[in-house]
């Protein structure tokens, strides 16, 4: 199908299934939850995926193995509520084993805000990697910062360490290496009218091809980690 937007009844009865957080609720409206709230997920994939392969001819685009499950995983949180009211997809390559680290593309969409961005270094010794990178100025580097500061609607983001790693490194260059991981975000917490009515779609692929040169940093962080991994994470 078409991509025409996510609808706000979907939205809805995802807020209300977390609510009711109870097995009988959900089955008795799984279908109108596929429906309502996978389905656009889907559609969107189909939409997306011409462009996303242009910028990685690896990424898997198979829709049941990119869009988050409603019913959550409660076995490792304390938190124990059943169902998410926020779904989101991935655009990211094959996993050789589960939980591994993988940069990715990704679009979220949830009753309080709606967002898409790209982020990876979640691996060991891939923040380090990027830390060396920018310290000796590499191309990879230089031209991914440029990428991300000719799109401002996305910010840099990445959780913070208490204390700089490198406090004599370049003023412009610190907000990238203090971080635990890096992604690059946009997020809305007040316009749904995109989201609503699919306008969002060509705005959001044009800045995925400008962070090309970000998500490229990722990648290029994770298999210089892989091939020589560190003892510690600098």
């Amino acid at each position: 199908m078409a991509f025409t937007g996510f609808s706000a009844e979907g939205i809805d009865l995802l807020q209300l299934n977390r609510l009711q957080n109870n097995k009988e609720f959900y089955e008795a409206n799984k279908e109108e939850i596929k429906a309502l709230g996978i389905q656009p997920f889907h559609d969107l994939i189909e939409a997306m995926t011409p462009t996303m392969l242009e910028i990685d001819p690896l990424f898997v685009t198979i829709p049941s193995r990119m869009v988050s499950r409603v019913r959550r995983d409660t076995r490792y949180t304390t938190d124990k509520t059943l169902y998410r009211a926020n779904l989101w997809m991935y655009f990211r390559r094959q996993r050789e084993y589960p939980h591994e680290s993988m940069p990715f593309y990704y679009v979220e969409v949830g009753p309080e805000s709606w967002g898409y961005g790209c982020w990876g270094c979640f691996g060991k010794g891939e923040m380090a990697e990027v830390r060396e990178m920018i310290l000796h100025e590499d191309k990879l580097f230089q031209e991914a910062k440029k990428a991300l500061d000719g799109c401002p609607a996305f910010s840099l983001a990445g959780d913070l360490f208490k204390r700089p790693k490198h406090p004599g490194a370049k003023a412009e260059y610190q907000p990238w290496l203090n971080r635990k991981n890096l992604g690059a975000d946009y997020t809305e917490t007040d316009d749904f009218a995109p989201v609503l009515d699919g306008t969002f779609l060509a705005s959001m692929l044009e800045g995925f091809r400008k962070l090309t040169p970000f998500y490229r940093l990722l990648v290029a962080a994770k298999e210089r980690a892989e091939a020589a991994p560190r003892e510690a994470v600098r």
